[in-house]
């Protein structure tokens, strides 16, 4: 899996004097723990950039199943698509602990937008890495089976937030078993299931609310995968 920096962020890679402009036009605004940023259907008015906390980007069935998306980490961007396209949110985006994020409204975004054609440039690559993201959710969730799908999801989660102790090993913190089942369109008690079978064969670890993963090579050597480009995930460690 291909680690990219920034990979959710269009301001980050612009030049200094143009971030400066784009951060002139902000505001910083507080979410309390499940606050709503956005709810789906709303008009979209304004993007978003983590500055502390976390953002969970999410949908829900009509039985009221919700399916997560993503979580946002800090100096990531969303909610960009609304001011662009024009129409109503397709997701709800929710504060998960206390969250400071800064605002760009549509106007300042909009005379930004038309002066600097770098933003340009870096909306459209923060655009088309996320569709290469969605793509591999897809495929995943078309043609694997839940244990190859949680596999790989562990490996993106270990790749991407996963922090290294001193044995090498990877750790997840704040991964629970219903957090997982979200992320996998899941059930808390087959996420259980699958993680204790990988559990037994020693591909992860478990222990006071964390995952373990001694070795990522060994867990997607493990699970089947379709042919195709290199995975990319964001590299919240740069």
């Amino acid at each position: 899996m291909k680690r990219i920096p920034a990979l959710h962020s269009w301001i980050a890679n612009l030049p200094p004097d143009i971030r400066e402009a784009v951060a002139q036009r902000m505001h910083h605004r507080h979410y309390g723990d499940g606050e709503a940023v956005y709810v789906l259907g709303e008009e979209g008015h304004e993007l978003y950039v983590v500055e502390s906390g976390r953002v969970r980007s999410c949908n829900y069935t009509l039985s009221g199943k919700e399916i997560q998306y993503i979580v946002f980490q800090a100096g990531d961007c969303f909610g960009e698509l609304s001011l662009i396209d024009g129409l109503c949110r397709v997701h709800s985006a929710y504060a998960q602990g206390p969250t400071d994020l800064l605002v760009l409204h549509k106007r300042d975004f909009e005379t930004l937008y038309a002066e600097y054609h770098e933003i340009t440039v870096e909306i459209n690559k923060l655009l088309s890495r996320r569709l290469r993201l969605a793509h591999t959710v897809v495929d995943d969730a078309t043609a694997l089976s839940m244990n190859d799908r949680l596999v790989r999801l562990l490996a993106r989660l270990g790749y991407s937030v996963g922090e290294e102790d001193e044995h090498g090993v990877s750790v997840l913190e704040g991964f629970t078993h219903e957090h997982l089942a979200r992320l996998l369109a899941s059930t808390r008690e087959g996420i259980s299931r699958e993680l204790k079978q990988l559990e037994e064969v020693g591909l992860i670890q478990r222990s006071y609310g964390k995952i373990l993963i001694p070795d990522i090579a060994a867990l997607i050597d493990s699970c089947d995968s379709l042919i195709g480009a290199e995975p990319i995930v964001p590299d919240y460690h740069h």
